[in-house]
């Protein structure tokens, strides 16, 4: 049984008759963030699950007993042995795959074509064949945040100086209010590799999201999560307070021409979050003693990835505008 990419359905691999496959719930549900820690420690491996563990990178990757791999799908590795699997909580969602093994080479080929100052021999001779499918690990949040916050708003004005020309200066007041947001699927990675990751983003979780079925890693990895809700929550904090900050401004811009908050104090409620499991194809490969990974996001197809530069294009750009300069400078003389 596979998922068809181009149909986004699952079919027989060989009379290719549709299916539909039993899932873990009929709806994606939000969990109680309070309760999260308590789900934490009650949860149990997923049956007929294997994982192994990458000696280079430190990825675990899970993925059905009846596959078998020795090279690690995120860094290229052969440096990996069985690990055993960890209780966790289980994926309450999916994002299928919409593009494909093809789809993706292509998309990656363009992206090296289109890097200019990578060497020209890189372009000719980069492996695109080792491409993995795998599901990385998210966690998404829901909450209703309130904001005191304290800062000051500038009133602009206009005055002379000893020589006569003008310029502006501002007067500052002291501002406080409150400001208030509900966020729906704030997505935290729970990838250790969360850096490499960010190049990729966004998914859509609020609406391509499926209920979670093992069957959807049929043929792919997927990571076990290293960080835990807990944790993402932090995260997921900060980028809730980035907004609220710029409420803040916006709040007290209505009164003065600018404005600067100096601090918030936030109170969550009505938090929830869910796992989900979003896909994404993964590479690595050598060039001239050196290893470079790319990714290609298995939602979108956005590419993201880590090449070598050319010296020597880099020599002759700084040239050339230094000499673009130079001209530039003869003639408004």
């Amino acid at each position: 049984m596979k998922f068809n990419i181009q149909k986004q359905v699952f079919e027989c691999s060989s009379c290719k008759t549709e299916y539909s496959l039993q899932t873990l719930s009929d709806t994606i549900k939000e969990h109680d963030f309070n309760s999260y820690l308590e789900r934490e420690k009650a949860t149990t491996p997923f049956e007929g699950m294997a994982v192994v563990g990458c000696q280079q990178c430190g990825m675990e990757i899970s993925f059905s007993e009846s596959q078998f791999s020795t090279t690690c799908p995120m860094c290229g590795s052969t440096q990996v042995a069985t690990a055993k699997q960890s209780a966790g909580i289980p994926p309450d969602g999916v994002i299928p795959f919409k593009i494909d093994k093809k789809n993706a080479q292509e998309r990656f080929r363009a992206w090296v074509k289109s890097r200019w100052f990578a060497p020209n021999d890189f372009k000719k001779r980069y492996a695109e064949g080792g491409l993995a499918g795998m599901f990385l690990p998210f966690w998404t949040y829901d909450a209703y945040a309130v904001s005191k916050y304290e800062g000051r708003g500038g009133k602009y004005r206009r005055v002379k100086d000893k020589e006569g020309k003008e310029k502006r200066e501002i007067d500052w007041f002291p501002v406080s209010g409150v400001v208030s947001a509900s966020f729906d699927d704030v997505l935290i990675c729970a990838s250790k590799k969360e850096k490499n990751i960010r190049g990729i983003l966004p998914y859509s979780t609020t609406t391509d999201t499926q209920p979670f079925s093992t069957g959807y890693l049929s043929g792919y990895y997927a990571e076990v999560y290293k960080i835990k809700a807990n944790e993402g929550f932090e995260s997921a904090k900060k980028i809730m307070e980035d907004t609220l900050r710029g409420l803040a401004k916006r709040d007290i811009e209505r009164t003065y021409d600018t404005s600067e908050v100096r601090s918030l104090f936030t109170k969550y409620s009505k938090v929830t979050y869910k796992h989900v499991l979003l896909p994404l194809w993964s590479s690595a490969f050598g060039y001239r003693g050196k290893t470079y990974n790319y990714l290609v996001n298995g939602e979108t197809g956005k590419v993201t990835g880590s090449r070598p530069y050319s010296a020597i294009k880099i020599a002759f750009a700084v040239l050339g505008v230094i000499a673009a300069a130079a001209v530039l400078y003869y003639f408004m003389q």
